[in-house]
C-alpha cells in the first residue's frame, strides 16, 4: 500500500480547505460520535481510518467479561471487515484490499487470563489433596500454597488493573485500504453500510483529501454520503 497512516495525517493536516472549514479536532471521545479520515493518491490507493469510542461498536467499553462479550467484539470485527462498510463511487471501480482493527477491549488476552486462572485453581486443589496423605508433604504444600496464593493475588491485581484500563474512554481505530482502477472518477464516500451495521453511530466527522480536492462534513444516518467536488 503506497499510502501510510503518516501520509494520511500529513495530508489532512496540510489541507487548507479542511483548516478553513473549522472542523472539530479529531479524537474527541463522545458516545455516538466518531471521526473518519480518508486519503487517496493519484495511483488509486485509498486509505480510510475510523477513530471511534468502543461503545459505538460493542455497546460497552470494559474488557470482555463473558463469552457473550467476546462474541460481540469478534462479530464486530468480522462485520467491519466486510466490503459494505464504506462504499466508494462505483465508477471509480474500487476494491477493498485490507482491514485492520486496533485498540479497545482485548478479547484474546482476557480469554487467556481466564484459562490461566482456572489452571491455577485446579493446581492448588491438587496440592491440598496431597497434603491430606503425608504430613511432611503437608508442610511442603503449605509453602507451595502460600506461593500460589501470592501469585494468584498478583494475578488478580493484574487482571483488575487490565479491567480498569479497559473501562472509561476506550477508543477503537479501524483502517480500510482500497485500490481504485479509475481514481479520477472517485466522487463520493458513502457510509450507509457503517451506519446500518452499527446503529450506535449518530454522527461521523468525515475528512477527505487527495492532493487536489479536500472535503469535510458531519455525516449522519439520514445524510450518510460525502460528495466530492
Amino acid at each position: 500500500m503506497r499510502l501510510g497512516l503518516a501520509c494520511l495525517t500529513a495530508c489532512l493536516l496540510s489541507s487548507p480547505a479542511l483548516a478553513q472549514d473549522g472542523m472539530r479536532q479529531l479524537g474527541a471521545h463522545v458516545h455516538g460520535a466518531a471521526q473518519l479520515a480518508v486519503a487517496a493518491d493519484s495511483d488509486g490507493a485509498v486509505l480510510a481510518e475510523l477513530t471511534t469510542p468502543a461503545y459505538n461498536l460493542y455497546v460497552f467499553e470494559h474488557a470482555p467479561e463473558t463469552a457473550a462479550d467476546r462474541a460481540v467484539v469478534s462479530e464486530a470485527a468480522r462485520t467491519l471487515s466486510g466490503a459494505s462498510m464504506i462504499a466508494l463511487s462505483g465508477a471509480a471501480n474500487c476494491t477493498l484490499t485490507g482491514t485492520q482493527v486496533g485498540g479497545g477491549p482485548d478479547v484474546a488476552a482476557d480469554h487467556d487470563h481466564e484459562h490461566e486462572h482456572e489452571h491455577e485453581h485446579e493446581h492448588e486443589h491438587g496440592d491440598h489433596h496431597d497434603a491430606d496423605h503425608d504430613d511432611q508433604d503437608h508442610h511442603h504444600n503449605e509453602d507451595h500454597h502460600h506461593e500460589a496464593t501470592h501469585d494468584h493475588g498478583e494475578d488478580e491485581h493484574t487482571h483488575a488493573h487490565d479491567e480498569d484500563a479497559g473501562l472509561g474512554h476506550a477508543d477503537v481505530v479501524v483502517s480500510w485500504t482500497f485500490e481504485c482502477a479509475r481514481p479520477a472518477r472517485l466522487s463520493e464516500v458513502d457510509l450507509s453500510g457503517l451506519f446500518a451495521a452499527f446503529p450506535q453511530f449518530e454522527t461521523l466527522e468525515v475528512q477527505y483529501f487527495d492532493g487536489a480536492r479536500a472535503a469535510a462534513r458531519d455525516l449522519t444516518p439520514a445524510r450518510p454520503v460525502l460528495t466530492l467536488d
